[in-house]
């Protein structure tokens, strides 16, 4: 994965992409630098390898969503589908 540096006055963020553009991963971060949530984006050609993934590491939540349970804290996962991508939300629960 290749770093950008990426200027954002609105969001404190991380955006790290693939060599081969399939994929693109932003961590945003709190005003201390703290991740608080990830999402994934890729190729729509990529769902099924990503639910596949998800559905064997996590645990099923509903459609398209997965949870996991990781130092006493629950994070979710959700899967949505655009026209030519997917995103993947990862969060803490709430």
């Amino acid at each position: 994965m290749n770093y950008n540096n990426v200027v954002n006055r609105t969001y404190s963020y991380l955006k790290y992409s693939d060599n081969s553009g399939n994929q693109t991963v932003l961590f945003f971060l709190t005003p201390d630098s703290v991740c608080k949530s990830v999402r994934i984006i890729c190729d729509i050609n990529m769902k099924a390898q990503k639910i596949n993934e998800y559905n064997s590491q996590y645990t099923k939540r509903g459609e398209d969503q997965w949870m996991e349970k990781r130092n006493g804290k629950v994070y979710l996962i959700e899967l949505m589908e655009g026209k030519w991508s997917c995103v993947i939300s990862i969060e803490q629960e709430k």
